[in-house]
């Protein structure tokens, strides 16, 4: 009876460490999340909102960064002209730090120093990170672009970006805008 009284304790003892090993996992899952997430959006402040492309990637953007969309990826012009660039692939896909670091400036220039994102929300994962925001390119002059950008982060720093943006609700042809609203 002593044996299975032990045997019962050890085990007791054991599912204790195991859950207290498990709640410090997600704590600190928990706080990676968080993290990432305040790196993403102070780089998307940093970008979109202060107009500081290269701080903002000298403060959160790794060696090792792929950007996905060849508009950013300072490949667009090569992905249009050939279809896709060869070692591009056919997303244009580029794994070129500075390469981005210029297409970003050079979208930032290009838009004027009025530009604004306005955050709607984000949504994270461990090291992914998606936010949504209103872009106002040209502040009272043009309708804000819905945007989404997914980030995957490694070991603190941006490592890898994507981005989809909607054309603003002003250029949706009227045919199309109550589309999915629900039956009439």
């Amino acid at each position: 009876m002593r044996v299975l009284g032990l045997i019962g304790t050890v085990g007791i003892c054991g599912a204790i460490a195991a859950a207290g090993g498990c709640a410090t996992s997600a704590v600190f899952q928990q706080e990676l999340t968080k993290t990432n997430t305040q790196t993403v959006m102070a780089f998307e402040e940093t970008v979109f909102n202060k107009h500081e492309v290269p701080e903002a990637f000298a403060h959160y953007v790794g060696a090792d960064f792929i950007e996905h969309d060849p508009r950013l990826s300072g490949r667009a012009a090569e992905v249009r002209t050939s279809g896709a660039a060869a070692d591009a692939g056919a997303t244009g896909d580029v794994n070129d730090r500075a390469a981005a670091l210029r297409a970003y400036g050079e979208l930032v220039r290009q838009l004027a120093a009025a530009s604004h994102r306005e955050f709607v929300r984000t949504i994270a994962q461990g090291d992914l990170v998606a936010t949504q925001s209103d872009w106002e390119q040209l502040p009272g002059r043009a309708h804000p672009i819905p945007v989404v950008d997914i980030y995957r982060l490694n070991q603190g720093r941006i490592v890898e970006h994507w981005d989809v943006m909607q054309a603003p609700a002003a250029l949706v042809p009227q045919a199309r805008a109550g589309a999915g609203d629900g039956p009439e």
